[in-house]
């Protein structure tokens, strides 16, 4: 009986040490990362939208992020490197989808891949074969090709759901996964063959490579992009943002995804070699990864003064320390603007408001209405936008976009994302366009509706969004 007691006692020790560990360890090396600041002309700074929105009874769509990585993937040379989180056919519940984003950027691809010698490298999230329990076509016939597929490895990551992650890790993960199909229902489409519970098992880390990037060398330079769009079918009528950079800004960018291929066990195919530009251009930008995005982000909130503005569009905001960042900035006179996502709608499913209704509620009670919400008019698609701008009559203004959320998962060290940081003055080409592109949707009413048409005070949507905050427990 004592003997038993001690091995119980062991379980359980090991079990805790295991759940504290994975959760508190380091990032892999080269993520968490801030680059050195690059320089680059205006005309050398493109920002691109997508945009969905009802006219006069009917859905129309502006899109600019993925027409624009085809015609860079035309004009290629000699290599293309891309990251994606969602990259698959799947919709979900919904009826229709806008675009087959996926099997467009498949082909495009193998067509490019056929049609030269060029190397391409893919990296993306195991999410996209339901975590080993599924075939993905787009990304099988690409490897058949030639492309470099890379599959990020998920378990170096620190764990974010705090409540199940170690079970998982103690006592599935051993076991892998099948595509030969299973007992439990496709997760992401109702047309797929089953999959097996090892696929939901894996699925309940809550846990990605969420990254979108998009580098190669075009028309005699490099060109990246950087967005919060995916190449997704699901997600193709999703309001989305991103940023053309042409120069040597996209070393740092093969720098950070070269530290993803090596923890994940793989190499890139190719290698990009520039030199830097010291001279000092109008436009500063740099690269940050993750829990570095964050910093950055609270440093410019937390240096702005009452003749400053922020303005930001988010699809998630959960994150404590941006909310109470935020909330004081309002006592000292910031005009904060803020464009959400309402949270009712996903591939065809209907969600309940949070994170962002309950945290809207909470911005405008702390602040006593100071800081002003609207929401985006969405009609069955999501404003999936990341994007935050600091304007100032008296110093460079800042720009903070790409694929990270404000949520404790995305700029937490818990998952993988990359964002640019951009300065520059607030008559500066990138800076009119982003400006002229917030008021745009802030003053339409065709883009944006007030806060009184999504607000909330309940109670218990609160209490579960800290809850899941906290604890990870959650898909945001």
């Amino acid at each position: 009986m004592k003997l038993l007691k001690l091995f119980f006692l062991w379980i359980l020790i090991s079990l805790l040490f295991g759940c504290t560990y994975h959760v508190y360890k380091s990032m892999p090396d080269g993520t968490n990362y801030e680059s050195e600041y690059y320089y680059a002309n205006e005309n050398e700074v493109d920002f691109l939208y997508d945009l969905t929105y009802k006219s006069v009874e009917q859905i129309k769509s502006e899109q600019e992020i993925f027409n624009t990585i085809l015609t860079h993937i035309d004009s290629a040379q000699t290599y293309i490197l891309i990251d994606m989180f969602l990259f698959n056919s799947y919709i979900g519940e919904a009826d229709q989808t806008f675009r087959k984003l996926a099997e467009e950027l498949s082909n495009k691809l193998i067509d490019k891949k056929n049609e030269t010698d060029i190397k391409i490298d893919f990296i993306t999230d195991p999410v996209n074969t339901v975590y080993g329990g599924a075939v993905s076509k787009e990304l099988d016939e690409m490897e058949s090709a030639g492309i470099n597929i890379i599959y990020t490895e998920l378990r170096k990551l620190p764990d974010s759901n705090m409540l199940y992650s170690f079970i998982w890790r103690t006592f599935f993960q051993w076991f892998g996964n099948s595509t030969n199909g299973g007992r439990l229902a496709h997760p992401f489409s109702s047309e797929e063959k089953q999959v097996t519970c090892r696929s939901y098992f894996t699925l309940l880390n809550f846990k990605a490579n969420h990254r979108k990037v998009f580098v190669a060398d075009s028309k005699d330079t490099w060109v990246s992009v950087i967005t919060s769009a995916n190449p997704h079918d699901g997600s193709s009528a999703h309001s989305n943002i991103g940023i053309l950079v042409y120069g040597d800004f996209a070393e740092e960018i093969y720098k950070a995804e070269s530290s993803v291929a090596k923890f994940s066990e793989e190499n890139l195919s190719s290698e990009i070699d520039t030199e830097k530009n010291e001279v000092e251009k109008p436009v500063k930008l740099k690269l940050i990864t993750e829990e570095k995005i964050k910093d950055s982000l609270i440093q410019e909130i937390n240096a702005s003064t009452k003749t400053d503005s922020i303005k930001i569009g988010m699809f998630y905001l959960s994150d404590r320390n941006v909310i109470k960042s935020l909330i004081s900035a309002s006592k000292r006179g910031v005009n904060i603007k803020i464009i959400l996502d309402p949270n009712k709608d996903a591939f065809g499913r209907k969600k309940k408001g949070i994170p962002n209704r309950p945290v809207a509620y909470e911005l405008m009670k702390k602040s006593k209405e100071n800081i002003q919400i609207k929401w985006y008019s969405t009609n069955g698609e999501q404003f999936h936008s990341k994007i935050i701008l600091f304007e100032s009559i008296t110093k460079e203004n800042t720009v903070i976009l790409g694929s990270a959320n404000l949520t404790k998962r995305n700029i937490g060290n818990k998952n993988l994302e990359m964002n640019i940081l951009l300065k520059a003055r607030h008559d500066s080409a990138p800076i009119s366009e982003i400006h002229n592109y917030f008021n745009l949707i802030w003053n339409d009413e065709k883009y944006t509706v007030n806060y009184e048409t999504y607000a909330t005070k309940s109670f218990w949507k609160q209490l579960v969004y800290r809850f899941t905050e906290f604890w990870g427990a959650s898909t945001y």
